[in-house]
């Protein structure tokens, strides 16, 4: 999901729900105003075995108001998921959220990774890096091509060949409307 989703949906529940840790309201803030922390966010609903789960409920929820786990460590002390998330920011952080009516919020459903979700999004992510790639290598081999011609027109040149010049030029023009160099 986008940085700007997950930004606008904790914007809003930052502002919409009071929560029951006071501290966590500032956790997400933080999260919410720092980009490298947002790419690395995801929404769940179960806590990851091997991740960083963040635990967050409304008032109005049943739920824990605040805690964190990451691994085997569980806590409901804000400071501490805070510096630990500040210190491995390139770690994924799982985010929980309790409140009524989250099932049928749609912008929360948009956020919430499922299994089915998280392979899609890769396949689409790997689609866009493999569309970069070949457009990279279109580009690299194209400026091969029009190097190895240039350099052949000046051979032609020196050896004082018309025909082979006409034609390399003829060449070089071609390749370079086609790629638009």
């Amino acid at each position: 999901m986008s940085n700007q989703l997950k930004k606008r949906f904790l914007q809003w529940f930052v502002e919409k729900h009071h929560l029951k840790h006071r501290d966590a309201r500032a956790l997400l803030i933080h999260i919410q105003s720092t980009p490298h922390l947002l790419t690395q966010l995801q929404f769940v609903e179960t806590i990851q075995p091997r991740g960083r789960t963040l635990v967050v409920a409304s008032t109005q929820s049943d739920e824990t108001g605040f805690f964190y786990v990451h691994g085997k460590r569980k806590t409901d002390d804000v400071s501490k998921a805070l510096e630990d998330i500040t210190t491995n920011p390139s770690q994924p952080i799982y985010l929980i959220v309790h409140f009524y009516g989250r099932r049928l919020n749609h912008l929360y459903r948009q956020l919430v990774e499922t299994p089915i979700h998280r392979p899609y999004r890769q396949y689409k992510q790997f689609q866009a890096y493999e569309q970069a790639t070949n457009q990279v290598l279109a580009h690299v081999t194209a400026e091969n091509q029009m190097n190895l011609i240039r350099a052949a027109i000046d051979k032609a040149l020196d050896d004082r060949n018309h025909a082979e010049f006409a034609r390399l030029s003829r060449q070089l023009r071609q390749l370079q409307e086609e790629t638009g160099s």
